[in-house]
């Protein structure tokens, strides 16, 4: 188990003083850091290596697409309602970089023709975007680059709204953070498009809040983890009012000697009948040294709702590789073609023309025996 970091003391900003926010906030963040939550959360990632990210200067992500019609961009954070938005209980690390950056805001009024994207080149602010009900947009975030890192955002869904968010997370030697809040009003739709390479230790956490009823979250996920590579993914969808649902699912390909984890955890709150949550998570080892941590969670408060999680852990099925093989193919092209198939059974989205390719490029240096 990693040991916890002991976080330093928070000082809030300025602005952060003059709202509802503050109210109990050194409380409630040292609550957080103690609570039994953290330690679980945080039971296979060092986390003092992320928490340093903390102390790297941070610079404003590159952002385009915000000239269209409907877009506000402001480093003004002075007016914004982040009572509901912002849970310190959730994410105190999150809140933590919150009161230590400089943050931005982007609030979308009008639905886009073209997609907002968050190009990151190293530490980020803090980001986060409000979209008004009835509006739909596609949201991008691209990072690349082999920097220490960590990225922030939070994003709030209006009634009826609809986000297609999209994400590549690509360079193999940083450490790197990224952590989202989604809150979803009534009815409104998300949909997140995850495409990952490990790195000397990548963490993801998506945290989902369906607020609204008729809220639905969908969430795709593929991920390739090379030799001596680590990623740890941490997701919570929380079903809290009526008719609400969610579907996950989430492939990962770990190479030898390389570790993965993922937590996934379902949350159907008292009040959230007929609430409908799936997940599946599958995961392929390509050698006897892989690591392999896979845990779905269902926390159900409500005798009325569908619920269903599933994790599998396996190898390449024998059988395909006969088939395979029987018609000419080479064993290692064999493995190799199989190993796409998986991933790309979880890439889509206006990222995938970038991602497949760069997911199935460490393919090409393994001993695909």
């Amino acid at each position: 188990m990693a040991d916890l970091e002991v976080l330093e003391p928070l000082n809030l900003p300025e602005w952060l003083n003059n709202t509802v926010l503050a109210e109990d906030a050194v409380e409630n963040y040292q609550r957080a850091l103690a609570g039994p939550a953290r330690r679980e959360l945080w039971k296979y990632t060092p986390e003092r290596k992320i928490t340093e990210l903390r102390q790297l200067p941070a610079t404003q992500p590159v952002l385009s697409g915000h000239e269209q019609t409907g877009v506000t961009v402001t480093e003004d954070p002075s007016r914004l309602d982040l009572a509901d938005l912002v849970n310190i209980q959730r994410a105190p690390e999150a809140f933590a970089q919150l009161c230590k950056q400089p943050l931005l805001h982007i609030a979308v009024t009008a639905d886009l023709a073209q997609p907002l994207n968050l190009h990151y080149q190293g530490n980020s602010w803090p980001v986060i975007i409000d979209v008004a009900p009835d509006v739909s947009m596609t949201l991008t975030e691209e990072c690349e680059q082999d920097h220490d890192q960590q990225q922030t955002l939070w994003l709030r869904l209006g009634a009826n709204s609809a986000v297609t968010h999209a994400r590549n997370s690509f360079g193999a030697t940083a450490l790197h953070w990224q952590f989202v809040s989604v809150q979803v009003h009534a009815n409104g739709h998300y949909r997140l498009h995850n495409h990952a390479l490990a790195s000397t230790l990548r963490r993801q956490d998506t945290q989902i809040q369906l607020v609204g009823s008729g809220a639905h979250a969908e969430l795709t996920s593929a991920v390739m983890v090379a030799e001596r590579l680590n990623l740890d993914q941490q997701i919570t969808i929380e079903h809290i009012n009526p008719h609400t649902t969610s579907r996950q699912r989430v492939h990962n390909i770990v190479a030898d000697r390389g570790k993965s984890t993922f937590n996934g955890r379902i949350h159907i709150h008292e009040g959230a009948k007929n609430s409908d949550a799936q997940l599946s998570n599958k995961n392929l080892g390509l050698g006897a040294n892989a690591t392999i941590n896979a845990k779905p969670e269902l926390e159900i408060y409500n005798d009325d709702v569908s619920c269903a999680h599933g994790a599998t852990i396996g190898q390449l099925d024998d059988n395909q590789l006969f088939y395979l093989c029987s018609r000419g193919v080479a064993p290692a092209v064999a493995r190799r073609l199989l190993c796409e198939g998986f991933l790309q059974q979880c890439v889509d989205g206006p990222l995938a023309d970038a991602a497949g390719p760069a997911l199935v490029a460490p393919l090409q240096d393994m001993e695909m025996t």
